[in-house]
C-alpha cells in the first residue's frame, strides 16, 4: 500500500518550487521582498530536516 501522507521534506520542497516561480512573475516590491523571505524560510527549514531514511518511503 502506498503511503499518501506528505511529510515535511515533501512539503518544504514543493513550498521552494512554488515560491521560485512566483518569484519568476512581476511582483510588487513588498510582495517580493515576502516571497524572499518565505523562500528562504523553506530553504533553511529543508536544510534542518533530518535525511529521509530508505525505510521511510
Amino acid at each position: 500500500m502506498e503511503n499518501s501522507f506528505t511529510g515535511p521534506r515533501e512539503i518544504a520542497q514543493l513550498n521552494i518550487e512554488h515560491y521560485s516561480r512566483l518569484l519568476q512573475t512581476p511582483l510588487d516590491e513588498r510582495t517580493r521582498g515576502t516571497v524572499e523571505r518565505l523562500l528562504a524560510e523553506e530553504k533553511s527549514k529543508l536544510a534542518n530536516l533530518p535525511k529521509a531514511k530508505a525505510t521511510d518511503r
